[in-house]
């Protein structure tokens, strides 16, 4: 089969997929357009890189189309997704360690096994102590969500990463704190409404407020916030986010803040009445 008749297929098989289609051409429309808006990517970006025109893309997105996808395009299509993805969650630094490299290097070439078998091995070997576990499960996740984003070892090393982050008694640099960070959201963001992404979403605020206890700077109270609006999670966490916010930087730049800034929507109901205080 080709590539989307595997995708085609592997939806099928879903008992409750989150959403239901009339066919697979309609599958695959919506398989392009949600890449496209999950990556950030225009029409004419996307032409671009699988060598098309922009009426091929807009064929690709429109249901109605009659036109198949052929299929040297559909493994580009793959291909493209790939690497986007691996763009979206990956960060190469300075002084990259030599491991790090390996695993990038084995995923890029789609050598998913390898770099499973790689990071597990690493991860079994490195000391609890190290500096660098935390971006070490970081990785280890990523080769395993990379082919399959529900996986269950996936889950617990993101989590383990988390826990690694804030709970390092040396604090690591920003650039690695936002990488770990940035790339979790990512995935959070991609992930469809329900209790898995709420567990993810509480995980990901749990690091952020021990990140805060660890090292008291308001940026990670704001990372916090930011994921209980748009996991989203209870209107009682995030208004107790809010609270904490108005007590560390007052309540009139809190407020122009959230009230000025989308990420932050869920929030400005807080201010709607009297809740929170000057």
């Amino acid at each position: 089969m080709s590539f989307l008749q595997n995708k085609w297929a592997d939806h099928e098989k879903q008992a409750n997929p989150a959403r239901r289609y009339a066919n697979q051409r309609e599958f695959e429309a919506d398989w392009i357009f949600s890449m496209r808006r999950r990556f950030r990517v225009s029409q004419e970006a996307l032409a671009m890189m699988a060598s098309v025109s922009v009426t091929t893309v807009q064929n690709w997105e429109n249901p109605r189309s009659s036109k198949a996808i052929a299929d040297h395009n559909q493994y580009r299509l793959r291909d493209i997704e790939r690497d986007l993805w691996i763009k979206a969650h990956v960060t190469l630094l300075d002084a990259c360690p030599p491991y790090i490299k390996a695993l990038y290097d084995l995923m890029s070439a789609s050598k998913d096994e390898s770099a499973q078998a790689l990071a597990d091995y690493l991860v079994g070997t490195m000391t609890e102590k190290d500096p660098g576990r935390a971006r070490l499960l970081h990785w280890a996740g990523l080769t395993h969500s990379i082919s399959d984003p529900a996986s269950l070892k996936a889950r617990r090393f993101s989590e383990a990463a988390l826990e690694a982050l804030a709970g390092a008694d040396v604090p690591l640099s920003a650039a690695i704190e936002n990488e770990i960070l940035g790339s979790q959201f990512e995935d959070l963001m991609a992930m469809t409404a329900g209790e898995t992404k709420r567990r993810k979403g509480y995980s990901l605020l749990q690091a952020c407020e021990r990140l805060f206890q660890r090292d008291q700077q308001p940026a990670y109270k704001w990372n916090a916030l930011e994921v209980a609006c748009r996991t989203p999670l209870e209107t009682q966490i995030v208004f107790h986010q809010v609270q904490d916010l108005v007590e560390l930087q007052g309540h009139d730049h809190v407020r122009h803040r959230i009230m000025t800034e989308s990420n932050f929507d869920a929030a400005r109901i807080v201010f709607a009445g009297t809740q929170v205080s000057n």
